[in-house]
């Protein structure tokens, strides 16, 4: 019996010897363990990763050529990496893993990523590589003047199918911010983030050619399109004034050009030829709707549209089913694919000399109107003609429209009402939005108060700024807008217009800064000092000007402060006008109600 008691207290010793400090110590060899085996294991899901990464590259590649044999065996290897990736890093000790704090969510964004790889590998590819020989950007570029219609039909339904697969890789994606992880795991995640993200978008574009194009080049009857080119130089909010206009024609895919003008083929209208809403007629002047020229003055390209395409029927005596507009900026990117075009036996237009051949020269070396018109018109017809024919790389080509929609310097609107619907939430539409929901949208939209040709000579950027979160879900926002003026002292009349309006060689701008739907303008300040804040609405928007006189080498700083409406949790967007550099447009930037 003794002998029982003395094993008994030996038993209770021994459990006393085990202190909180050993608890410490093997909870953090356990953590040391997990880290040792999730390190091993991460390399090894990163390296199948890199490797899926690179086959994707090769893919592309395969897959824009049409080279089906290649593409196929390329698809397959591409599978097995991702799916060893997505093996790895679904065992049981990640999933573990991923409910411990700080590590967990390291740990779950790399097998998210995992994941989304495998899914996008296995279900929005295999039916871009079924179509490999057809679905590449040939199948939308003309050849011999026709787009073949047929060949967009056909890949359709596979373009869908892809469309919904990286629609749901994105939305997974979203959900990891990359900025929080852990260092090595920061860019990886960034960057697959940012190509899936690219990827959606260019199979969006894709899709929404497959369903528009049939129709709009004339598979059911003739289709006639104003094409509008807008004049960067004499700036309005959606780009410029309608430098130059011509009607193009479709008909079962085969395209060709028709008439061609200028504003003086429009002359201005003595009575609207639509009638202005009661916003429009507090924001802007009656000659919206009366002058060619001051039709792209609101920010609004769909309203735009409609008033040209009335302006087009009563001075014309033409109906089109839709609009079609692009600037000198977009033209040049566009000659990046074509390559240089020959405008006469000595001129020739390319990627590097057609702003400046068209904004400046022109009007430089050109002094009568009608000639300096006749140069748009000719250069219109000329990049349209290699286009149509082909020529040059497609890729490039295509490549160019597409930045041209996200600066939004390429807008297309339909009188189609179910074209139309399509066409809204694209980057094509150049909708001012309106309508609310959670995504405060913010605008700076800029004129020439004076009609002149200096906005060639207009530098300017503005920065959108987020500040707290308030009661509602309401955002503070702030714009900081840097404008200068580049021009050299002596211009002649062609460039600083008679000085009627604003003295020879300064320019006259009309700033229209937009606020969010349902929110306001706080405050306004011009180089620090305080300016007028106005309580005009547009489309349900806050819209409040700033008017400049701005001489050679001069600038300013232009800074707004609003609140955004209730509700609007997003993350803001900043839209502007497209000037004569290259501009960015529609800028995300974080929300601060997330």
């Amino acid at each position: 019996m003794s002998s029982t008691r003395q094993r008994g207290r030996h038993h209770v010793r021994w459990y006393r010897k085990i202190t909180p400090g050993h608890v410490v110590i093997l909870g953090m060899a356990v953590v040391l363990l997990f880290l040792v085996y999730f390190g091993i294991q991460a390399a090894r899901a990163s390296s199948s990763l890199k490797l899926a990464a690179s086959q994707a590259e090769v893919l592309q590649s395969q897959i824009v050529s049409g080279d089906d044999v290649s593409a196929k065996a390329t698809l397959k290897e591409l599978q097995e990496s991702t799916a060893r990736a997505d093996q790895i890093t679904g065992g049981g000790m990640w999933k573990l893993g991923a409910k411990l704090p700080f590590f967990g969510d390291n740990v779950e964004a790399v097998q998210t990523v995992a994941r989304v790889t495998h899914n996008i590998s296995t279900d929005a590819l295999p039916p871009v590589v079924e179509l490999s020989n057809k679905i590449n950007l040939n199948t939308y570029s003309p050849r011999g003047g026709k787009v073949d219609i047929k060949a967009i039909e056909e890949i359709s339904p596979n373009v869908g199918k892809v469309v919904t697969a990286l629609t749901a890789a994105r939305k997974e994606l979203r959900g990891i911010d990359a900025n929080s992880l852990l260092l090595p795991l920061r860019d990886p995640v960034s960057t697959i983030q940012e190509k899936v993200g690219s990827a959606t978008a260019a199979a969006d574009s894709a899709n929404l050619a497959a369903k528009l194009l049939p129709d709009m080049l004339g598979q059911k009857g003739t289709r006639r399109y104003l094409l509008m080119v807008q004049n960067n130089a004499e700036i309005r909010s959606t780009g410029g004034i309608p430098g130059s206009i011509a009607i193009l024609k479709a008909k079962n895919g085969k395209l060709s050009m028709g008439f061609q003008g200028s504003y003086q083929d429009l002359k201005q209208f003595t009575k609207p030829v639509l009638p202005m809403t009661r916003n429009e007629d507090r924001v802007f002047p009656p000659t919206l709707v009366t002058n060619l020229l001051d039709t792209t003055i609101t920010p609004d390209f769909p309203r735009t549209a409609e008033i040209v395409t009335a302006m087009v029927e009563k001075g014309l005596d033409t109906k089109v089913d839709g609009v079609i507009s692009v600037d000198p900026v977009a033209l040049s990117y566009v000659l990046a694919g074509t390559g240089p075009v020959a405008l006469t036996k000595t001129a020739i237009i390319d990627q590097n000399n057609a702003v400046e051949l068209l904004l400046s020269q022109t009007y430089l070396l050109l002094k009568d109107p009608e000639q300096q018109d006749g140069v748009f018109e000719l250069a219109a017809r000329k990049i349209f003609d290699v286009v149509k024919a082909g020529r040059g790389e497609p890729r490039l080509v295509i490549d160019g429209l597409v930045r041209s929609a996200r600066e939004n310097r390429l807008m297309v609107w339909s009188t189609h009402k179910s074209e139309q619907a399509l066409l809204t939430p694209s980057a094509l539409s150049g909708q001012l939005s309106g309508n609310g929901g959670r995504v405060p949208h913010v605008g700076l939209y800029i004129g020439d108060a004076a009609s002149t040709k200096m906005e060639y000579y207009l530098d300017y950027s503005t920065s959108l700024a987020v500040g707290r979160c308030l009661r509602g879900d309401v955002q503070e926002l702030t714009t900081t807008t840097d404008l200068s003026s580049r021009a050299p002292e002596k211009l002649p009349k062609s460039v600083t217009g008679d000085g009627k309006y604003t003295p020879r060689g300064t320019m006259r701008l009309l700033l229209r800064f937009y606020s969010p739907y349902a929110g306001g303008f706080t405050s306004v300040k011009v180089d620090g000092k305080d300016q007028t804040v106005y309580a005009d609405t547009h489309r349900g928007r806050n819209v409040t000007k700033v008017l400049l006189t701005v001489h050679p080498h001069q600038s300013y700083k232009i800074t707004t402060s609003m609140i955004s409406g209730p509700g609007e949790d997003g993350d803001p967007v900043f839209s502007t006008t497209p000037g004569v550099d290259p501009t960015p447009n529609d800028i995300e930037v974080k929300s601060a109600c997330s």
